[in-house]
């Protein structure tokens, strides 16, 4: 059986800042990057402000399946919108709620900007309670 996943690196590069800002970003789950831009021009654009570590991954699911398919293998099936790995430097985040209506559904987070800072938050405490990385975030800002 082919693997449903084809993932295409994506250095994302931050020219706002001096700190020369790298994530990789992985598309999932389509031939081609233009076929996710639905999700992936937002997802940049959210990164730019967000302070994602250097090294950090972001998979991006492109469909339904692929994002069901992650979450069950990360043993996540509680989230909707994205989950994070802090060992494995790996933020996973489903491409859907870029097309959803705001405010989101079914999460507390109302954007999918939202969203990346609550997975940043996890980041950030090194943690996987999500009060925890939301306190995070609350004393950041």
């Amino acid at each position: 059986m082919r693997n449903p996943i084809r993932l295409v690196v994506i250095v994302l590069l931050s020219l706002m800042s001096l700190n020369a800002n790298a994530q990789q970003i992985f598309v999932a789950g389509v031939k081609k990057t233009t076929a996710c831009e639905f999700a992936l021009r937002p997802l940049l654009a959210d990164l730019q402000s967000l302070n994602y570590p250097r090294d950090w991954w972001i998979v991006i699911a492109c469909n339904r399946p692929v994002w069901q398919q992650l979450q069950r293998k990360a043993d996540a099936g509680l989230t909707k919108t994205a989950f994070t790995n802090v060992k494995g430097r790996i933020t996973v985040v489903n491409g859907e709620i870029y097309r959803e209506s705001l405010p989101l559904r079914g999460t507390m987070h109302r954007n999918p900007k939202l969203v990346l800072k609550h997975e940043l938050g996890h980041i950030l405490c090194e943690c996987e309670p999500e009060q925890e990385a939301d306190r995070w975030i609350e004393m950041r800002d």
